[in-house]
């Protein structure tokens, strides 16, 4: 093992350990120097429905708990290599869920705007509390939702079709699609729960 190698092999170690300790200066450095593995995974599986962004955000998370696994358990092969395996197994899972996922046809989809929800609430007998409730408690699913679930989740439900949201957001309709139907089960939760 060269000089050069060996070095870096400790200040990666370094790192990991200051991860492990939640050092988040640590975990940025290493997140860094293994962000062009990350985009590496995603171009290659390349899941129309799952954002680059997304993916990075599941990355990161993947890289937190691979650190701590690797440090208490698994300092005898590359970290590297039981990065990327780790991201290969958490790319292939999303893309298990997803297939696995049930799709509502657009067609079946009902709005659900402001004035949906205001016709609702009156038809249901809602009393005026109930409704402010029910307002809070989509103010908050809104806020939950990233910002192409939001946009899929409310135009969708204003009457735009996956296609022409994806066009007007440079997108593809698979990840519309994807995102409403992400936004749908969270705003289900928070409605249920």
């Amino acid at each position: 093992m060269s000089k050069t190698h060996a070095k870096s092999t400790a200040q990666e170690s370094l790192l990991i350990e200051k991860v492990v300790e939640h050092d988040s200066v640590s975990f940025s450095k290493l997140y860094d120097q293994y962000l062009p593995l990350i985009c590496k995974v995603w171009y290659q599986f390349h899941l129309t429905e799952l954002p680059l962004e997304d993916w990075k955000q599941e990355a990161a998370v993947v890289l937190y708990r691979t650190s701590c696994s690797y440090y208490n358990h698994c300092q005898s092969v590359r970290f590297c290599w039981y990065l990327r395996q780790a991201l290969l197994n958490k790319i292939r899972d999303l893309y298990r869920q997803q297939v696995a996922k049930k799709r509502i046809p657009v067609e079946n989809v009902e709005p659900i705007t402001d004035l949906h929800i205001d016709q609702r609430l009156v038809d249901a007998h809602f009393r005026p509390d109930d409704a402010s409730e029910f307002r809070y408690i989509y103010r908050q699913f809104l806020q939950s939702c990233s910002l192409l679930e939001r946009d899929a989740f409310t135009m969708i439900n204003s009457g735009h079709c996956p296609e022409e949201i994806a066009h007007r957001l440079s997108c593809s309709p698979l990840s519309i699609r994807s995102a409403f139907e992400r936004a749908r089960q969270k705003f289900l939760r928070y409605l249920y729960e």
